[in-house]
């Protein structure tokens, strides 16, 4: 398997590829650019912190397993432990795909409570500063992302709402090769209601980026691949799959239209809009990108193929959980996020709010996740993160998910009001 050293200054073609570090172009979307930070003393109330860690380079997180600082904030150490233990010892699944840095043994856990790390777990030492191959978290990324295109670009108006499919940003989707495709709006491509082929309808559109020599990323996002014909009509009219027979209506081809939005209103790649807008403002070190030569010119496929460190990852579900600031910098709003975690409905920001993890849970818990299971509990109401990364076996999602959660709040020694309103760990409820 061949390689390709890309960045904005330089691309070399190759078979199936991955971005990684290069040195000297300043837009490189994988070179970060360091910030600096402070680490605190552990704080005695449960509040939203507003500490920010540093990058990576310049520290990084700050940690404690000071079992008095953890009953401080609410945690139980030994409850904790037993949340690692479990992680680490799940399966692996032998996906390999020659990525440097990447191997699918490779597992981490990271719990951040108040700004701290509490908890941090990796099975072996390779581990700790592996890459994860992130997969559908690419799409969150990318929702996080169109927040910001939306402030910095009002005069286009861009909403839920909003026709996906306008020459003001997808002038390549003209004209249309569905005339249905002129409803899309960008509420549907994130809702996964779109129309445009899901995942189960054929294997071409299983992944966001194919390997197969006859494949061009660009056209066959936009239905206009000759070798490739199922893109072009839509499967169901846009917002009412009930006919569609296969029910499952998850699209990545679908997300993979966000790759062209941003290059088109932007004038840059993804990729680096993703790292001047987003990476570099929250320390996001090193981010590859699995490529191949049917991509082109392109580098992010926002269905998601980004790579990504188990720090690093658990920095981006640090910014979810304030909503989009960043020490006082505004990424984007919470009012434009809030429409995904607080209600259901968006699969790739699967939220509580209607009980759908349990009634166990607060409502304002919500998940994210992408292929191999790596994902990230957010949960604003007890200013936490909790983080899985590895390879695991996709057969177990639900099961794990569901004992990930069952052991993390097993943890939880601080009081909060479940889903249904029963107060937990003592007190009476002050939310609904």
């Amino acid at each position: 398997m061949s390689w390709w050293a890309i960045s904005r200054c330089r691309s070399v073609s190759g078979a199936v590829a991955i971005l990684f570090l290069t040195a000297g172009c300043s837009d490189n979307p994988t070179e970060p650019h360091d910030g600096t930070g402070r680490p605190l003393t552990p704080p005695s109330s449960h509040a939203l912190v507003s500490y920010f860690p540093p990058s990576e380079r310049m520290g990084g997180w700050r940690k404690t397993t000071d079992r008095q600082a953890l009953a401080g904030m609410g945690i139980s150490a030994t409850k904790l432990s037993e949340l690692g233990e479990y992680t680490m010892s799940l399966p692996w699944e032998n996906y390999r795909i020659g990525v440097r840095g990447y191997h699918p043994s490779n597992k981490a856990s990271l719990v951040i409570k108040n700004g701290w790390i509490v908890g941090e777990w990796y099975n072996q030492a390779s581990a700790r500063n592996a890459m994860y191959y992130l997969a559908s978290n690419g799409k969150t990324f990318a929702m996080m992302l169109l927040g910001r295109l939306v402030l910095d670009h009002p005069e286009l108006g861009i909403g839920l709402s909003t026709p996906l499919y306008d020459p003001r940003w997808l002038p390549q989707g003209f004209p249309l090769t569905d005339p249905r495709k002129s409803t899309i709006t960008f509420g549907h491509l994130l809702q996964h209601v779109s129309g445009v082929i899901p995942q189960v309808q054929d294997p071409v559109a299983n992944t966001s980026v194919l390997t197969d020599p006859r494949w061009n990323f660009e056209p066959f996002t936009l239905g206009k691949d000759a070798d490739f014909p199922v893109t072009a009509q839509l499967y169901y009219s846009p917002g009412d799959p009930s006919a569609y027979a296969k029910v499952d209506t998850y699209s990545s081809v679908g997300f993979n239209h966000l790759s062209l939005v941003f290059r088109n209103v932007t004038g840059l790649e993804a990729s680096v809009y993703l790292r001047r807008k987003m990476l570099n403002p929250i320390g996001v070190g090193a981010m590859s990108y699995r490529l191949s030569p049917g991509m082109g010119s392109y580098v992010w496929a926002t269905g998601g193929n980004n790579f990504a460190g188990a720090r690093d990852y658990a920095r981006l579900a640090y910014l979810l959980l304030h909503e989009g600031n960043w020490a006082g910098r505004r990424i984007f709003t919470a009012a434009w996020i809030r429409q995904f975690t607080t209600v259901a409905g968006y699969p790739n920001i699967s939220s509580n709010a209607q009980c759908g993890w349990g009634t166990a849970y607060p409502k304002d818990t919500y998940r994210i996740i992408g292929s191999g299971i790596n994902l990230a509990f957010v949960i604003p109401s007890l200013d936490l993160v909790a983080t899985l990364n590895g390879r695991t076996p996709n057969a177990l999602r639900d099961q794990v998910t569901a004992e990930f959660l069952r052991r993390l709040f097993a943890s939880i020694t601080q009081q909060y009001v479940t889903c249904d309103g029963q107060v937990m760990n003592g007190g009476s409820a002050t939310a609904p």
